[in-house]
């Protein structure tokens, strides 16, 4: 059998809702990764790096805010392994990243992890909608 990652959830919580427009975007991004026995041995005892990539939603193409790597985990065996970052979007992506007369962004994160040949997919959280100006 062929090694196996899945990034079997993610999900998004903004850690300071109540922020200005001009302050950072504070996000709480988690996801659980699951191996099999072919990619735990792929692995080999090596920490997974996991990308976050903040995402505006919109109508045509969604637009790249930022892309966070900063984040490594260990997968040392086959049960999911749930993990919990912060993610900090400066106010100047968040406020460029919609035409003028928007007030509001839709952001979400696309979650992967990746460690040598052996990759996950890339989870979409939910979209949160934060103030912009």
């Amino acid at each position: 059998m062929a090694a196996q990652a899945k990034m079997l959830s993610s999900w998004i919580h903004v850690a300071n809702p109540s922020r200005s427009t001009r302050d950072v975007l504070n996000l709480t991004v988690g996801g659980t990764i699951m191996l099999n026995q072919e990619a735990v041995n792929a692995v080999a005892g090596r920490l997974m790096g996991v990308t976050v990539r903040v995402m505006d939603s919109d109508t045509a193409d969604d637009d790249l805010l930022l892309t966070d790597t900063s984040f490594q985990i260990g997968v040392h065996d086959t049960s999911p392994r749930p993990f919990i970052l912060s993610v900090i979007v400066p106010a100047s992506k968040l406020n460029n990243c919609e035409p003028f007369y928007e007030s509001r962004a839709e952001i979400y994160c696309k979650v992967s992890a990746r460690s040598g040949t052996v990759q996950t997919n890339a989870a979409n959280t939910s979209t949160v909608s934060v103030a912009i100006d």
